[in-house]
C-alpha cells in the first residue's frame, strides 16, 4: 500500500510539474503577443497621426495612454539612441521621460522591425520586464523605437496561482485515493492472507485445509486460489498415497522379517533340532532372496522415475520376436495349468524403438500376471495390432475371474493386490504392474485395462519404428 500511495503521489508531483512547465511557456508565449502587438499597435497608431514627439508630445502621449490601458501593457517612443520622448502614462512630467534604454535591447531588432526579450531589465520601472521593440521610421526619415513592456512579475503570480490549484488537486486526490487504495488492496490481499494461513497449517500436517474461491472481483487471485486448492488437494492425495505406501512397505516386510526371525531364534534355543535346522535355513534364504527382489524392483522403479529411459538405451527391435521368446520361458508353467494360447502377432513382425530390456520386463510381468491368475484349463492370449496413429498395440488377456470395476482404476498402484489378504501370493508383492506402468510412461506411451465377460486384458502402445 505503501509503494503504490508514493507512486500515485509522485505521478501527481510529475503531472503537476509538467503541468507548471508548459502553463509557463504558455503564458510567455501569451505575453510575446500581447507585448508585441502593442508595440506594433503604436508603431501604426504614429504612422497613421504622423506625429512627432518633439512637437506634439502631449497628443502623442494621450494615443498611446489609449492603446496602453486597452492591452494592459506600458509603452514609451524612444529616438534612435535610446532616449524616451514619450510615455504611456499620459503626463507631461512623466518620471520615463529621459530615460535611455539599454542598446542592446534596440540593436536586438531583427530585419522584421522587431525584437522580443522575455526577462529584460528596465531601469525606468525598476524591475525585470517582457519587452518587445518595434522599429519605425517617420516621413522625415528619423529612426524612432517604439517599446512596449509588462511586468515579468506577473508570470511569476500567474504560476504561483497555478501552483496553489495543483497543491490542492494533489491534496484533493491523495485524500481520495489513500482510503480508496487501502479499500482495494485490503480486499485483494484477503485471499492471500487466508492461503498464507492456510500453507502454515498444511506446513504442520493439516492437508485438509482449502480457501475460498471468487470472493474478489480480480480473476488472478481467484485462479491462484484455485490453483492453491487444486496443490493441497495434490498434497493430499500425495501424502495419502506416502501413508500407505509406508504402511504397504511395512506389512510386505513385516511377515518375512518374523519368519526369519522367528526361525532363527528356533534355532538358536534350540527348539528347532539340529536335524530339521537345514530345512529351515532353505526358508530362511527363500525369504532374504524374496527381500532382494523387493528392494531391487523398488530400486529399479525409483531409477526409472527419476532418470526416466536414457536415449543411448532405445534401439530399433522386433516386439514379435520380444513376446515369443518370453512366452517360451512360461512353456513349463503354460503346461502344468493346461493352458491354450491363442496369438494373434504378424507373421512380418513389428519393429519399435525403445530399451528392448525394458520392453521385454514389461511382456514379462503381463504374462506372468496372466499365468497367474489364468485358472486350470483356461486361455492365454496374446496380440499385436498397428492402431489409426501408427502405433503398435500389444495386449496380453486372460479368462478367469474379472476384476471389480471399483479395483480397476488401482491395478498400477504399489503394492496393491486385488486379493486383500497379503499372504495370500507369497510370490508377489503388487509390485509387478506398477513396474510396467512406470516403464510404458517412461517411454511416454500408454497402457490400460480392462476386465469384463470373463476376459481381463493388458494393453500398452508402442511406437512404430520406420527406417530412416
Amino acid at each position: 500500500m505503501s509503494l503504490t500511495v508514493c507512486l500515485i503521489f509522485l505521478t501527481l508531483i510529475l503531472l503537476s510539474t509538467a503541468t507548471q512547465v508548459l502553463y509557463r511557456r504558455l503564458t510567455l508565449d501569451m505575453m510575446q503577443e500581447d507585448v508585441t502587438a502593442s508595440a506594433t499597435a503604436a508603431s501604426g497608431v504614429m504612422e497613421l497621426l504622423g506625429t512627432d514627439p518633439t512637437r506634439n508630445r502631449e497628443q502623442l502621449c494621450i494615443q498611446l495612454n489609449y492603446t496602453a490601458r486597452a492591452a494592459g501593457n506600458d509603452t514609451v517612443v524612444c529616438d534612435e539612441s535610446g532616449t524616451v520622448l514619450a510615455c504611456s502614462c499620459g503626463l507631461q512630467s512623466c518620471e520615463h521621460l529621459g530615460y535611455q534604454f539599454p542598446r542592446e535591447l534596440l540593436d536586438a531588432v531583427g530585419e522584421d522591425g522587431t525584437a522580443f526579450r522575455p526577462n529584460q531589465e528596465l531601469g525606468c520601472y525598476g524591475e525585470k520586464r517582457v519587452t518587445a521593440v518595434s522599429l519605425l521610421q517617420t516621413k522625415r526619415g528619423e529612426v524612432r523605437y517604439v517599446v512596449s513592456s509588462r511586468s515579468a512579475a506577473e508570470i511569476d503570480r500567474r504560476l504561483k496561482e497555478a501552483m496553489q490549484v495543483n497543491v490542492l488537486v494533489v491534496l484533493a486526490v491523495m485524500l481520495l485515493a489513500v482510503p480508496l487504495v487501502w479499500f482495494i488492496i485490503r480486499r485483494q490481499m484477503k485471499p492471500i492472507k487466508q492461503m498464507t494461513a492456510a500453507a502454515r497449517k498444511m506446513a504442520h500436517g493439516q492437508m485438509d485445509v482449502r480457501v475460498d474461491v471468487n470472493q474478489t472481483d480480480a480473476a488472478e487471485l481467484n485462479e491462484l486460489a484455485l490453483a492453491f486448492n487444486n496443490m493441497a488437494q495434490a498434497l493430499a492425495k500425495s501424502e495419502q498415497k506416502r501413508q500407505e505406501f509406508v504402511a504397504n512397505v511395512s506389512h510386505e516386510l513385516k511377515t518375512p522379517m518374523t519368519t526369519i526371525s522367528g526361525y532363527m531364534d528356533g534355532m538358536l534355543d534350540g527348539t528347532i533340532p539340529q536335524e530339521q535346522q537345514p530345512k529351515y535355513m532353505e526358508i530362511i534364504a527363500g525369504e532374504v532372496r524374496r527381500l532382494s527382489r523387493l528392494v531391487r524392483s523398488m530400486l529399479e522403479v525409483s531409477r526409472i522415475q527419476d532418470q526416466g529411459i536414457p536415449p543411448e538405451r532405445k534401439r530399433s527391435f522386433d516386439v514379435c520376436q520380444t513376446v515369443g521368446e518370453v512366452l517360451l520361458s512360461f512353456e513349463q508353467k503354460i503346461n502344468g495349468k493346461h493352458l491354450e494360447v491363442e496369438t494373434d502377432l504378424p507373421d512380418q513382425g513389428a519393429r519399435t524403438l525403445a530399451d528392448p530390456d525394458a520392453i521385454t520386463q514389461v511382456v514379462y510381468n503381463l504374462i506372468d500376471n496372466a499365468v497367474k491368475f489364468c485358472p486350470e484349463g483356461g486361455t492365454l492370449g496374446l496380440k499385436l495390432a498397428q492402431t489409426k496413429g501408427g502405433k503398435y498395440l500389444v495386449s496380453v488377456s486372460n479368462t478367469g475371474p474379472t476384476i471389480p470395476a471399483e479395483e480397476l482404476p488401482m491395478v498400477f498402484d504399489r503394492f496393491h493386490k486385488t486379493d486383500k489378504s497379503r499372504s495370500a501370493d507369497r510370490d508377489g508383492w503388487g509390485l509387478g504392474l506398477y513396474i510396467v506402468k512406470t516403464i510404458i510412461l517412461s517411454h511416454e506411451e500408454d497402457i490400460y485395462v480392462t476386465s469384463r465377460d470373463g476376459v481381463t486384458e493388458f494393453s500398452f502402445t508402442l511406437p512404430k519404428y520406420s527406417n530412416p
